[in-house]
C-alpha cells in the first residue's frame, strides 16, 4: 500500500507544484489578486514537502546518534 501512496505522491506533487507556480506567476504578472484557494494550495504544498523532508532529516539524525552511542 505504501508503494502506491509513494507512486501517487511522485506523480501528482510535481504537477501541482508546476501548475500552482504557473497560475500564481500569471496572477502576479497580470496584477490580478491571487485567489485564496491558490495561495492556500501553494502554502500547503510547501509545508507538506518541506515538513516531510524535515521529518526524514530528524529521523536520520536520531538514527545516526543512536548508532554512535552503541
Amino acid at each position: 500500500m505504501n508503494g502506491w501512496i509513494d507512486l501517487i505522491k511522485a506523480a501528482v506533487r510535481p504537477f501541482l507544484i508546476v501548475w500552482g507556480a504557473v497560475l500564481y506567476s500569471i496572477c502576479l504578472i497580470k496584477g490580478i489578486a491571487v485567489p485564496d484557494i491558490l495561495a492556500g494550495l501553494i502554502a500547503a504544498i510547501a509545508v507538506e514537502y518541506f515538513g516531510e523532508r524535515a521529518v526524514l532529516r530528524i529521523k536520520e539524525s536520531s538514527d545516526n546518534n543512536t548508532k554512535g552511542e552503541s
